[in-house]
This record gives C-alpha cells, sequence and structure tokens, in this order.
C-alpha cells in the first residue's frame, strides 16, 4: 500500500512540474536557511564542556558597589580571595588561580618569538582537562621556573626532538631568564574560552598582586562538592571578603564556566545575556522563515485542491476511507519535503565556506556525526507535519458526490485561510526586516556617532618587548618623519581599556561617601590635542611645565564622581604618588566602545608607562609613514612589526553586530522571496483558473 503511495506522489509531482518546483524550492530554501541557523546555534553551545570537571567546574566572580548604588560584577579578583575561599570554604575541593595570559617573548639561539603565556597555581592541569603530551599534570607546574609550552610552540623550536629538559630564554616584563620545558599539552579546543601558548607558575606574576584583595588581575576558579547546589555555595562565598578581608566594597558569587560564553553580560550584580541573545534571534529567524515555507505549501496545496478532487472522489466511491486518504496525501508531502532537504543539503555544502566567512566560525556538515541526522530528522518532521498535515485533512474531506461533479469554486473558509496565511507570512517577514533595519540603524548611529575623539588618519604602533626599552629613542626617530603630522604615545588603545581603580584621593573628599571607581589612562605630550580631546576647564599637558609629569586631568564624569565643582589645582594623589594635582577637565570622550557608559577617568602624563606609539599621518601618505615605522622598528626589535588603525579597532569593537546585521539581512530577504513565491504559485494558479475565459476574450 505505502509503495502504491509512494509512485501516485512522483507521479502527482511529475504531472505538476510548477507547482513541485515552487513548493521545493520554497521548502528547500527554509529548510537551509533553519539548517544554517541550527549548526551555528550548535556551535555556540558546549563552549568549555570538554573539562572532565566542567559540571562542577565554576568560575569566581566579583560583584563591586559602582556608582549611585549599583553593581559592577567583575571577572578578575585579588589573590587573596582563593587563600580564603581554600581556608575556610570546605565545599571547595579544588581551586586554580590564573593570570594573563601576557604577552612574551619566548628565545632559544637564533629564533626569536612573541606568546601568550598564562601563569596558574600548579594544579593547572590537573583541575582543567587540557591533555599533556609530554610531562605529567601533577609535576609539570612545581618549579618556579618551569614551563609547560603548547605542541605547536614545541614544534617550531624543537622540531620533532622532544622538548621535555629543554632550556628556553623567557622575557618577563624587563628580565630575560632560562625557563626548564617540563611539559607539552596538545592543541587547545577552539571552544575553550581559556586560550595560550605557555603556562609558567603563577609565582613568577606574584609581583603584580600585592596581597590585596582589591587587585583584581587574577582569575580564580574552583571545583565544587557534588553534594551541594550553586546557590547554597554562593550564599556561603558571598561575604568572604567583609569577613576575612575586610572589604566590605564587594562580594563574591559563582559562574558555571561552561556559562561564562554565552551569559557575559551582567546589569546590577545579575545577569542580563550574551550571546545567548543572538541565538535566540537567529532560532526567532529560523523559525518564522520556515514557517513561511510551510505557509506557501499549505496555500498551493489547498489551491490547487481543485485539480485532484475527481481523484479523490473515485477513490471515495471505491471504498478508501479518510484514514488512508489521510496517509497517502501526507506522504506526498513527506516526499516533496525529502527532496527539498536533499536540495538544501547540497545548497548548505556549497555555500558553507561563504556563510563562514561573514559568521567567523568553521562550521562543516560532518555526515559520520549522529547528531546531525537527529538534526536533519527535527527539521524535516517538523516541515512535514506543518506542511502536509491541513492538506492531506482538507483533500481528504471532499464529498464523493462533490468531488465527482467537479468542485468549480473553492469555499469562503479556504479562502480566508489562505488571504490569512500569506498576510501572516508578510507579517513575519516585516518584522524580520524590521529588526534588521534597527541593526542597521544602530550600526549607523555607532558608525556616525560623535565619540569626543579623533580618529581619522591615526595609526598605532603597539610596543613589543624588546622595543619597548627604547621607546623614547624611537618616538625621536619618528618625529623625524615628513609624512607624519604628530607623534604621541599612550597606554590604551581607545576601544576597550579595561581596569579600574578606587584608590585615588583628592583635597576635599568626602570619606563618608562611597568609593567611586576611575579609570586610568596614561598619555604622553601632545597625545590629547592630536587626538582633539576637548578641554572644558584647564589646560592640557604641556612640556614648558616640568611638573605636569606629576600632575593629572580627568574627565566630566570623574569631577561629577569626585563631587568637585572647581577641581583646577585640587591634589590628587594615589598609588603612593604624591604631589600632584588637577591641572585640566576634558570632555567626555568614549575610551570603550558604545556597549558601555563613559566612566570616570583620570589621565596621567606618563611617557614612561605608555605602551603604544600614537600616529597621526598626512592625507594619502599612510603607505610610506608605515614603511617608515616598519624600518625604524626593525631598528630596535627582531620581532614583528604590527600596526592598527584607530578608527578600524573601534569599529571592531561592534563586528558582532555587523555579523548579525549581514546574517539577518540574508535572511530576511529569503524570507520575502519565499513568500513572493508563494504568490507567484498562487498568481499561477488564479490564471490557469481563468484559461477558458482569456481564450473567449481572445478569440
Amino acid at each position: 500500500m505505502y509503495k502504491n503511495y509512494l509512485k501516485i506522489a512522483v507521479r502527482s509531482l511529475a504531472k505538476r512540474k510548477g507547482f513541485a518546483v515552487i513548493n521545493i524550492v520554497g521548502l528547500a530554501l527554509g529548510i537551509w536557511c533553519s539548517l544554517m541557523i541550527a549548526l551555528w546555534v550548535q556551535d555556540e553551545f558546549g563552549w568549555d564542556n570538554f573539562h572532565e570537571k566542567s559540571e562542577r567546574l565554576s568560575q569566581v566572580m566579583a560583584n563591586v558597589n559602582g556608582e549611585n548604588g549599583k553593581l559592577d560584577t567583575w571577572d578578575g579578583i585579588g589573590y587573596p580571595v582563593g587563600t580564603a575561599l581554600l581556608e575556610h570554604i570546605p565545599e571547595i575541593n579544588e581551586l586554580v588561580r590564573t593570570g594573563g595570559p601576557r604577552t612574551s617573548v619566548l628565545r632559544l639561539g637564533e629564533k626569536v618569538m612573541e606568546t601568550q603565556i598564562m601563569a596558574a597555581d600548579s594544579n593547572f592541569f590537573q583541575l582543567f582537562s587540557f591533555p599533556l603530551k609530554e610531562g605529567t599534570s601533577e609535576s609539570c607546574l612545581e618549579g618556579i621556573k618551569n614551563i609547560v609550552l603548547s605542541e605547536e610552540l614545541a614544534t617550531s623550536y624543537f622540531s620533532d626532538e622532544s622538548a621535555i629538559g629543554k632550556s628556553v630564554m623567557i622575557t618577563l616584563g624587563e628580565t630575560t631568564e632560562p625557563f626548564l620545558v617540563t611539559g607539552v599539552f596538545e592543541k587547545i579546543p577552539r571552544k575553550s574560552t581559556l586560550q595560550f601558548d605557555a603556562v609558567v607558575p603563577l609565582d613568577n606574576f606574584l609581583a603584580m598582586a600585592n596581597e590585596s584583595w582589591g587587585n583584581g588581575w587574577t582569575k580564580t576558579y574552583v571545583v565544587i562538592d557534588e553534594n551541594v547546589s550553586l546557590a547554597q555555595i554562593n550564599a556561603k562565598i558571598k561575604n568572604v571578603p567583609k569577613t576575612w578581608g575586610d572589604s566590605e566594597w564587594f562580594t563574591l558569587f559563582l559562574q558555571p564556566l561552561k556559562d561564562r560564553y554565552l551569559y557575559a553580560e551582567f546589569e546590577n550584580g545579575q545577569v542580563i545575556g550574551g550571546r545567548i541573545d543572538y541565538i535566540r534571534l537567529f532560532l526567532i529567524i529560523a523559525a518564522f522563515t520556515l514557517l513561511i515555507a510551510c505557509f506557501n505549501f499549505i496555500n498551493l496545496t489547498t489551491a490547487w485542491a481543485i485539480k485532484r478532487s475527481k481523484e479523490v472522489g473515485i477513490k471515495k466511491v471505491l471504498g478508501a476511507g479518510k484514514a488512508s486518504l489521510v496517509v497517502q496525501f501526507f506522504i506526498e508531502s513527506v516526499v516533496l519535503v525529502c527532496i527539498a532537504l536533499v536540495i538544501a543539503l547540497l545548497f548548505a555544502k556549497l555555500s558553507m565556506p561563504f556563510f563562514n566567512d561573514i559568521a567567523s566560525k568553521q562550521l562543516f556538515i560532518d555526515f559520520t556525526d549522529p547528531t546531525l541526522y537527529i538534526l536533519l530528522g527535527a527539521i524535516t518532521l517538523v516541515t512535514a507535519f506543518f506542511s502536509g498535515i491541513y492538506p492531506a485533512f482538507f483533500l481528504s474531506s471532499f464529498s464523493p458526490i462533490t468531488a465527482l461533479k467537479g468542485i468549480q469554486k473553492g469555499n469562503t473558509g479556504q479562502a480566508i485561510l489562505r488571504k490569512s496565511l500569506v498576510t501572516v507570512q508578510f507579517c513575519l517577514c516585516m518584522i524580520m526586516v524590521a529588526g534588521i533595519i534597527v541593526v542597521y540603524l544602530q550600526l549607523e548611529y555607532v558608525q556616525n556617532k560623535n565619540l569626543g575623539l579623533d580618529k581619522e588618519n591615526i595609526v598605532y604602533v603597539p610596543m613589543d618587548l624588546e622595543s619597548y626599552p627604547h621607546s623614547k629613542t624611537m618616538l625621536a626617530e619618528i618625529e623625524k618623519i615628513a609624512d607624519i603630522k604628530v607623534v604621541s604615545s599612550a597606554s590604551g588603545d581607545f576601544s576597550s581599556m579595561g581596569g579600574s581603580t578606587s584608590d585615588p584621593n583628592w583635597e576635599g573628599r568626602d570619606e563618608i561617601t562611597s568609593r567611586p571607581w576611575f579609570s586610568i589612562l596614561d598619555v604622553n605630550f601632545g597625545l590629547l590635542k592630536m587626538l582633539d580631546i576637548q578641554v572644558k576647564e584647564g589646560r592640557l599637558f604641556d612640556r614648558g611645565f616640568a611638573s605636569d609629569t606629576l600632575n593629572y586631568i580627568i574627565n566630566e564624569e570623574a569631577a561629577m564622581a569626585m563631587g568637585l565643582k572647581d577641581p583646577i589645582g585640587k591634589k590628587l594623589s594615589f598609588w603612593g604618588e604624591e604631589g600632584g594635582k588637577v591641572v585640566g577637565v576634558v570632555k567626555n570622550f568614549h575610551f570603550n566602545s558604545l556597549h558601555s557608559s563613559i566612566k570616570p577617568m583620570i589621565i596621567r602624563c606618563r611617557p614612561t608607562n605608555t605602551e603604544y606609539f600614537y600616529v597621526k599621518t598626512r592625507q594619502g601618505k599612510t603607505t610610506e609613514t608605515l614603511a617608515h615605522l616598519k624600518t625604524i622598528h626593525q631598528q630596535f626589535s627582531s620581532l614583528p612589526f604590527t600596526y592598527h588603525f584607530l578608527d578600524q579597532t573601534i569599529e571592531q569593537a561592534y563586528a558582532e553586530e555587523q555579523k548579525v546585521q549581514k546574517l539577518g539581512g540574508i535572511f530576511a530577504l529569503l524570507a520575502i522571496f519565499i513568500s513572493c513565491l508563494g504568490l507567484f504559485g498562487l498568481a499561477a494558479f488564479a490564471a490557469n483558473q481563468r484559461v477558458k475565459e482569456i481564450a473567449i476574450r481572445k478569440v
């Protein structure tokens, strides 16, 4: 019987080729959209799940008292916090602190390479499941001058030889020392939030700690007992800083490591989203697109039902029951969906490189993965059910007498349904288009908003560990380049300047008020003028004032946070610095992306603390300037020359929004095309119904 149904289905589709092509193309595009989004969503999930202890592995987070009574959430906490947790919270079975990764230089003979070195407690490879190719997880980080290299790094330095027992020279900060290779770890999985090239014991970074509970330079990870819930442990560790660290300005909580990738945005101490928002958005797009394709199928099938009315009548007269007819027509829908699925798979295979390029992914269709077949089966069943169930019942509901006489017009209910589905189709399309327009307008706003600084024709060059000691000489050489208008240096890149402190004290400070947090920016003379940052009060740093290397400039937010109506001349000190005063107030400018509001900032004139050369080039002379900069760099460093354009760096902060805009735009156009395809099919049906009328009129 089912074999017969299958034959009828194939013959029916062959007989109505135009109807079949429109339905198959619409369904194939809808399935392709759903499949690509499903693969993308599948890739987004599962980050950090490869660790053996992932179900009990969490990161210690801090809720810090911020402005106006709100909480700021940090993922970095002071070094002593980990010690207190181990001593006083028995439910914590294991704990690892990490620092960095920091850019360091690794040398072996003539081979010199910049690497990202992570510092960690000695049990790092026992808590995290980064498999060791050589060495043992228990002892590889026991000695303070031990180092564990990545497989790629070990191969590049030692070729096919074993790296164990070999020495390499590591530059950390201003010192270069030999480290003994005691382990080699395999390639880190792509879905790991921890990425690094090498690991050294945390003691090498302890100079940064200061034993301060408020110095959030370390990230701390714990494995909790199986018999305790996350809520219970959070209640227990919340006031550890107050109880054992005399620090009432922040509290602690745990966030599962596997949630850090998708749920990374916090507001007032609570998770409000992150990348999970993009997942929800694209799942809605996938559902909308598939529904539009299904609505097309329903519309066209019910519209063309008139052509099959006699077939239904004859079968019913010969004794066919409604159930058997439902099965027959449903099988036809399944056949059509399966053909569309094959076409969608082929299209997905061909379009995968283009999709990966836009989404910055490494997706592929693995036909050996059982999950793929579960995914395809789910998409097929859902599509077949929604697109086939109503037409099957509709076609099988014709009365034998009416059907044999031949139905000339559909009933009112059928017409209303078709019109309703078409309306819903275009409503869904408009919702998608409206969403993409909103994203587009947001990007337009971001790209055109006045950030309070000039980003055009600005090139910045990071100092590496070889060029940093010669920064003063290099700056003098760069100033000689004729194609450069201005040159200076700074400690940040004006796109993601993290870090803040509540240590500053100022003249007239009210100790009763809450402690505001300030971002710190170190600059050289001329940088603020180069970036056209506007002065509200006072002046900018000037080489004519020798004391300016002790003085400060603050932004409007900082003046407000300090409660100073007349800040010029007020004394300011922190981190052991004394004798400086506020010489200027600049208008607020964005030194982070527009995802966060402008925070209070203190700007210091500290040329020796800067890490980036900033160069403003003359119009049309960028290529020549970069060539000169590279030549100067090679005189002082054997490491690769790198540079960035400030405007591009700032735009890169909105890369995720740009991806959403591109992908969303493609899917929205696809949905519109599918809807128009359905309208074309209905128009073709209407024209087919009036063939005789048109012929008579022509005659």
